[in-house]
This record gives structure tokens, sequence and C-alpha cells, in this order.
């Protein structure tokens, strides 16, 4: 069974061993996985060589023995981590805190391969779309958890930085929410990421330079941050008193560091929040909004590649002006 690993060579394929499954697992042929910003971004600190994706849908092949829920050939997105039911935060009702989360990445069966073993706990069945569009269940969940954690509603005014894939659909969700005005911060020469933000709600696009200068002729009270944590101090500038700001993004090295004006955040109440999917969240609910068109995923993916030439869309997606989402065919 092919796999692709990335290490600081670069892209490899080996072929790599199957192992039976335990009883709660079940064995996936990989039909779509979805290039993600992280898997662009290595580590520095980092010279090992391993697998990756974790955006992924396909086809059942094989059912562990404890397996009951689900069948051979079955379509199904695969969460890259879900919460286990059975430990005292998930049963006090806080899944998001789970202190034993069931994870792909634990025995690194990654998304870019043809096979991958996941526990059946990850399986999210879906029908009626491609498996293409179904790989974006993954990072829709963020968006939905993002949007939630944000706190939006019919008195919010947004801004978003970072119009990627996954804030371009926190875009659309703060629209569906009710939200008054909707701000975009995004380089304007990524015209396809731009136009796809202001179909789906923004009301303007601002380039980054511009941001801190921007007059908004309002007060932005929620801001959602998908670019490095070292924008979130200017963030902490525009936010209103009473402002929220959550972020997902992640940095290294200087990128990875926060500074705020300690004074003024507490002066003008604000509040930080971090939004991290492990375990991911909404998983089903993000499946039906692909499924109902809630979210046009058609409209998100602008390349595909078969597996062989991985490293080709690894190179749009990081390069290619009108890149938004490249999926992977396994």
């Amino acid at each position: 069974m092919k796999a692709a690993f990335k290490g600081p060579n670069g892209i490899s394929f080996k072929d790599v061993g199957t192992r039976a499954l335990k009883p709660d697992e079940i064995r996936l042929k990989v039909n779509a996985c979805g290039i993600c910003g992280t898997d662009l971004h290595s580590d520095p600190g980092n010279k090992n060589e391993s697998r990756f994706g974790h955006e992924m849908a396909g086809t059942i092949l094989e059912l562990g023995s404890a397996v009951k829920n689900l069948s051979v050939g079955q379509k199904v997105a695969i969460d890259s981590s879900s919460a286990c039911g059975h430990c005292s935060q998930c049963k006090n009702g806080q899944q998001e805190l789970c202190t034993n989360v069931q994870c792909i990445f634990t025995n690194m069966q990654l998304g870019f391969a043809e096979e991958i073993v996941a526990p059946a706990i990850s399986a999210v069945p879906f029908s009626g779309i491609s498996d293409a569009v179904a790989s974006l269940q993954e990072p829709l969940g963020v968006s939905i958890d993002m949007v939630r954690l944000t706190d939006i509603g019919l008195n919010s005014n947004v801004l978003l930085m970072g119009a990627g894939p996954i804030g371009l659909m926190a875009v659309a969700l703060a629209k569906r929410q009710g939200a008054r005005k909707i701000f975009v911060c995004q380089r304007k020469r990524r015209k396809a990421r731009c136009q796809i933000a202001l179909d789906w709600g923004a009301d303007a696009i601002i380039d980054p330079e511009e941001l801190e200068k921007y007059d908004f002729k309002c007060d932005i009270n929620r801001i959602m941050v998908t670019s490095a944590p070292d924008t979130i101090g200017t963030a902490a500038k525009i936010a209103c008193k009473g402002g929220i700001i959550t972020f997902i993004g992640l940095g290294f090295g200087e990128k990875e560091k926060i500074s705020l004006e300690g004074n003024a955040f507490h002066f003008k109440k604000l509040q930080l929040r971090a939004s991290f999917a492990s375990p991911a969240m909404f998983g089903p609910m993000a499946i039906e909004y692909l499924e109902k068109k809630i979210i046009d995923g058609e409209r998100l993916i602008s390349h595909t590649y078969p597996l062989a030439d991985l490293a080709k869309g690894m190179e749009t997606a990081a390069k290619d002006l009108d890149a938004v989402k490249v999926v992977i065919n396994c």
C-alpha cells in the first residue's frame, strides 16, 4: 500500500504494510484528502520524515469486530480526532475537553495514502456529494467551532483575518448567524479568495497593510483570526470594548508569539479564545451543511491532483494565487 511521507528533503512515497484492525477500528480506502495550511508549514525544528494529511473521505473496506453502526462499502469522512465519550469530561458534557481523544495521529495513519486505519468513532457517513467535497467536513467543523466560540449574533460587526478555506466558510456561517457587518483582511492579489468572501457575505476586503488605519465606520466587536498568532496583537488593537477574539492559526519561531498591550486588553474587557480541533467537533453538522449546499463545497475546490502529483498539489496550494482549496484524489 502506497503512502506519502514529508520530510526535510521533500515528499516521497513508500510501500507500507497494513496491520490487523483492532475491534473498534475501520480500514478506509482514501478517495480524497484536502491539503491543509498546516501541511504546507513544517515545524523547522522537526527533522524527521512522517506521513501527513488529515482532511479525508473515502470508502470503508473492513470493519473491526466491535463496529456495529457502519458497513463495508459505506462512504464516510474522517474526523482527525474524536471525543471518547467515556472520560469524566465527556460524561460531564464537556466533550471538547476530552482527556482520551481518539486520534488518527496516534498511529500516524494519515490521509495522503491509498488506505488508512482509523477509529470507527471518527467516521461520519455522507451521501449525495463527492468525496472531494466530503473531505471539507474536517475544516468546516473547525469553522463551525470558531464561529460558535466567537459568539456571533445580530449585533455583531465581524472582522476575519485570513481568508483561507476555513476563514471563507466562517464568513458564510457568520452571515447566516445574522452578523451586521463582515470585513475580511486578505491580500487582494488572492482574487479568487476575495471574490468568494464577497459572494458569501463580506462587506469589504482590506489588505493587511491597510488594516490598522482602516476606517470601519462601526465598532468591531468580533474578530476571527486564522492567520499566524503574531497577528493577534493587531486584532486586540482593533477590537472595541467587550470584543471577543478567536483564533486557530499556527506559527513557528517569531510568528508563534503573541504580543499584547496588557493594560489596554484589560481596560477594554477583551476576551481571547482558542479553537483547536482536538477533538474535532460538529462533523455531522458539517456534512449536513455540505449536503444541503449551505456551504458550497464545489466553489471552494480550485484544484485537484492525483496522489502521484501530491508535490505539485502542495506547490499549487502554497504559491498559486488562484488556489483556494487543493484536494488530492488518492
